[in-house]
């Protein structure tokens, strides 16, 4: 997925007019200070300095940077949690003052820390995901509000600025190396729009000049900015994996695509997930179904445009 990636607040007289356009200044200045401060949170101390690259994730706006940094994993990690902690309005801490006072309350806050920060790690690899929602102490019926907020607007910049971090160990000879993905997002998340719902698509679009199969819904359209790339991933009801590969070998051919095959109609298939790949005008697509749970097919579409 990163290869095929290429490996993402704010919003009829002369015054009117002139008011209109000042506003759209002070806007823009504001926009770039804010991804500014993102870019600055997210980066690893000492780290070699990587371009922010852009990504539009189910219609959202996100900033991500890839980089290998001189760290052990387990420091990686533990850097991001510190700053997520640091970043939570000292909600946390807030609530475990309250339950303290509860003869029953738990024996530690990392039930606590969920609330704003959920993390995972094994021996090669782990994530952090946080909500920024600042360093500064907030009262907690102000809190309480921005929650109530975004359970009616569904958008996460009603409780905090969405951070999130994978790192894997690096097997080499020379020190401890961790890869790292970092990615935030400072404008508009709206959950209740990019997530799927029944019947729904998540938002965001399909490929162009790709046909797309009856029963199928969005749930993933990923695409950098300024790139050819792109990654499309539906969910298809009552279809199978074996049926999805015929339908688009046919589709795809009476659309014009050129199917690449070694031999006609050759089915390739790897670990149950069977995979077409065609082209046309310097476009290639790669279909890739496997089954999943109960009676659905999880059908992922890579693109690549001409540069």
């Amino acid at each position: 997925m990163v290869s095929a990636l290429r490996l993402g607040f704010f919003f009829t007289a002369v015054c009117l007019l002139g008011f209109s356009l000042l506003l759209r200044s002070v806007r823009a200045d504001v926009t770039e200070a804010l991804w500014q401060i993102g870019e600055k949170l997210m980066e690893y101390p000492g780290a070699t300095h990587e371009r922010v690259r852009q990504l539009h994730l189910n219609g959202a706006p996100f900033s991500f940077r890839t980089q290998t940094v001189d760290a052990p994993l387990a420091d990686v990690l533990a850097h991001y949690e510190a700053l997520c902690g640091m970043h939570d309005a000292r909600l946390a801490n807030r609530l475990t003052s309250l339950l303290e006072l509860h003869p029953s309350s738990p024996p530690s806050s990392g039930a606590l820390r969920g609330v704003t920060t959920q993390t995972a790690r094994n021996d090669s690899g782990g994530y952090v995901a946080c909500l920024d929602m600042g360093g500064a102490p907030q009262d907690l019926g102000i809190l309480a509000d921005r929650f109530l907020r975004f359970s009616q607007t569904g958008d996460l910049r009603e409780v905090g600025s969405p951070r999130y971090v994978f790192a894997r160990r690096v097997e080499s000879g020379v020190g401890d190396k961790t890869f790292l993905l970092t990615m935030w997002a400072d404008s508009s998340v709206n959950l209740y729009q990019m997530l799927p719902r029944s019947g729904v698509d998540a938002s965001g679009h399909d490929p162009i000049g790709v046909p797309r199969p009856p029963g199928s819904q969005r749930i993933l359209s990923a695409r950098e900015a300024l790139q050819p790339s792109g990654v499309f991933v539906y969910r298809v009801v009552d279809i199978s994996a074996e049926a999805l590969a015929s339908f688009y070998r046919n589709e795809l051919s009476r659309t014009g695509w050129t199917i690449i095959e070694r031999n006609p109609s050759e089915s390739v298939s790897v670990d149950g997930v069977r995979m077409i790949s065609a082209e046309r005008e310097h476009r290639l697509v790669t279909v890739l179904s496997h089954s999943g749970e109960g009676l659905h097919t999880v059908l992922t579409i890579l693109t690549s445009e001409p540069s």
